[in-house]
């Protein structure tokens, strides 16, 4: 299943399921561009894959059953998969949610944050320029990348780097604190199983050069 829903900025986003069979994609992608002729010619577009796994050969019938017949221009293609994501920006895509025209005007230098419903899986990266909110868990394996803060409404495994540019006034906040690593900006916070914060609700932060872990504010 396929949706397309406009955004904010004039843009349009390509939402592409995750269960539908990746053979299937092109001719799917081509419907839409046979039935959006007019909507399509010119126009600025995400994809957003979520989670599946970008090959050579799919994103090349994306290209030429879809992108160029299109004449779109797609500003990002969006995918969590950290080897698909690695491949596409060695290829030249961009894998970055676009920052808004407006939120640059109003915030320079700054992007609206990134809110993500789903949990990450060992193998799966997020990377935004901004906070970061993930209503799900970060499984061991997964990585979450900021330049902003970080919250993770379930349980914390993966890696996280808050402030991934150098930026320690940042923070992370995890509901359970289960990972043996933090990263803000330049430094790197360690945990050892079996401590006071482990699977507690913290806040993390770093204080005259030290990362220091907390119990979140409310409950102390």
């Amino acid at each position: 299943m396929i949706k397309i829903k406009g955004t904010a900025d004039s843009m349009m986003r390509c939402i592409i399921s995750e269960g539908m069979p990746a053979e299937e994609l092109p001719a799917a992608l081509g419907d839409i561009r046979l039935r959006g002729q007019r909507i399509l010619r010119g126009a600025e577009v995400i994809l957003d894959f979520g989670a599946r796994k970008l090959d050579e050969r799919l994103v090349s019938r994306i290209l030429t059953d879809f992108v160029w017949p299109s004449e779109v221009r797609v500003v990002a293609w969006i995918t969590y998969d950290a080897e698909s994501q690695d491949n596409m920006k060695r290829a030249g895509f961009s894998t970055s949610e676009p920052v808004p025209a407006t939120a640059r005007a109003k915030l320079p230098g700054t992007a609206p944050s990134l809110v993500l419903e789903r949990s990450l899986r060992s193998g799966q990266r997020v990377e935004h320029s901004g906070d970061v909110i993930i209503d799900g868990h970060v499984n061991d394996g997964a990585e979450v990348l900021s330049t902003g803060n970080i919250t993770v409404l379930g349980r914390l495994n993966g890696l996280v780097h808050a402030g991934c540019e150098g930026d320690e006034g940042t923070i992370v906040i995890a509901r359970s604190m289960e990972a043996l690593q933090v990263r803000i900006g330049g430094r790197i916070g360690s945990l050892e199983r079996g401590a006071q914060w482990w699977g507690k609700m913290v806040t993390v932060r770093v204080d005259d050069g030290s990362v220091l872990i907390d119990y979140w504010p409310a409950l102390k």
